[in-house]
């Protein structure tokens, strides 16, 4: 019986999600997969092994379901040897939320943005390269995903994420991708599935039925690893021919958990930002809107210590509300106000910390673009090792960004003394992100 997503109540839906390497896509696996799409809302494949041009044969899986995908090697060139990779994410076509695919500059990392009236995910499919002890580039490429996968969900900080697919990273290995991921996950506040109380799955690769391990996985945002999981297992089945078998993620998302929260930010007047003119400017129109304010002169000037009239007490009232909203109106017009840090993209460091990084990275890139972006050779590799460093810098300052700008007011508050140390420190809270 086909799988819809189900409705549990106005407030709670509940999602599949499989991941699923098919190592090759024929007739034999296209059966297989259909039998999967009965299960899931989601199919994230990995290694189709399809050319750009063979991607339109995802269409035939199943008629309920729609697909992004992506190949995993040029088809514009002569292939060498068998075709590889590719990645490709199926969804359900009834599914009540606006499913836009995510461009991604890599032929392992496949992406779509799901946003729905009251939630928004960010589910990408990746295929990443297997650990070579021999063979350093996989390594240097391994963190370059990762570094790509980081600056994806930095990009969408108001959905909760899902990344899911083959890793190739068995987290009971100490291999150097092991610590690489295991790093990725705690810097991105990410949470393997394989940690949860309510996953089943023992193992997700198997060679020749001797030699088991678990490389497929689902990393999850602190919300939804806290709140939304109901179970993730494997399906081990003989009528599965790829030596990878699907893993099954089933979320339950709650609005109450995971509902669109916007923070909506309020300028405020910035007394430290004020010159000496614009004081000066605050006083003469504080002056000009006090002195046409009519004064309760009757309640003012009772003399009853008990009196009750609710004629003085109301008039009191009101000239004191009209004494806040002639303060406001004149900082509003003189005083410099806060602005949204958040929305101007301004990180605090990047102009000493990060801008000549990118300065180089945009060289190297230029000249990579000029050279017909070549896949491999001194320009390939310095136009990524670059790009590297630059994207590094970048997360790097977001960490520090905190220590960078209690730095920064220490020294203003030194050369400020007057600066109200409370209400600076109280500009330092923490802007909460969707996760």
């Amino acid at each position: 019986m086909a799988k819809s997503v189900n409705m549990a109540s106005d407030n709670i839906v509940s999602l599949t999600i499989s991941s699923f390497n098919c190592r090759g896509y024929n007739a034999v696996k296209r059966s297989y997969i259909s039998g999967l799409c009965k299960e899931s809302d989601f199919v994230f494949l990995q290694e189709h092994w399809l050319a750009d041009s063979q991607l339109n044969v995802l269409a035939s899986i199943d008629d309920k379901f729609t697909h992004y995908g992506i190949s995993g090697f040029d088809s514009s060139r002569i292939l060498s040897g068998r075709p590889f990779g590719g990645c490709a994410i199926l969804w359900r076509s009834s599914i009540l939320a606006n499913i836009i695919p995510v461009a991604v500059d890599s032929k392992r990392i496949c992406a779509v943005h799901v946003c729905s009236a009251n939630w928004k995910l960010l589910l990408v499919n990746v295929y990443l390269p297997h650990e070579d002890g021999d063979d350093s580039t996989r390594t240097d490429e391994f963190v370059q995903l990762l570094s790509l996968i980081e600056d994806l969900v930095d990009s969408h900080a108001d959905s909760h994420i899902v990344i899911g697919g083959d890793f190739n990273v068995d987290f009971n290995r100490n291999w150097i991708h092991t610590e690489l991921l295991n790093s990725f996950c705690d810097n991105v506040c990410l949470f393997p599935i394989l940690r949860h109380v309510k996953c089943n799955i023992d193992y997700s690769y198997q060679f020749s039925m001797s030699r088991f391990n678990t490389l497929d996985h689902f990393l999850l945002s602190g919300t939804l690893f806290n709140t939304c999981v109901d179970s993730a297992s494997v399906i081990h089945d003989i009528d599965n021919t790829s030596d990878h078998d699907p893993i099954l993620l089933r979320l339950s998302l709650d609005v109450k958990y995971i509902g669109l929260a916007k923070r909506v930010f309020t300028p405020r007047a910035s007394w430290a930002k004020a010159t000496n003119a614009d004081l000066i400017n605050y006083r003469a129109t504080l002056s000009s809107c006090l002195s046409g304010l009519s004064i309760p002169s009757d309640a003012i000037l009772c003399s009853n210590p008990k009196c009750d009239c609710s004629e003085h007490v109301n008039s009191i009232n009101q000239y004191a509300d009209n004494i806040t909203k002639a303060c406001l109106a004149a900082s509003e017009s003189s005083i410099p106000h806060t602005t949204d840090r958040q929305s101007g993209k301004r990180i605090p460091g990047w102009t000493e910390r990060v801008e000549p990084l990118r300065q180089k990275s945009l060289f190297w890139h230029g000249l990579w673009v000029e050279c017909e972006r070549p896949r491999n050779g001194v320009v390939a590799d310095d136009m990524r090792r670059t790009r590297a460093a630059y994207h590094y810098a970048i997360r790097q300052a977001k960490r520090d960004e905190d220590c960078i700008v209690r730095e920064r007011l220490a020294e203003a508050l030194v050369n400020d003394p007057n600066r109200n140390f409370w209400s600076e420190i109280n500009r330092l809270r923490p802007i909460p992100r969707c996760r």
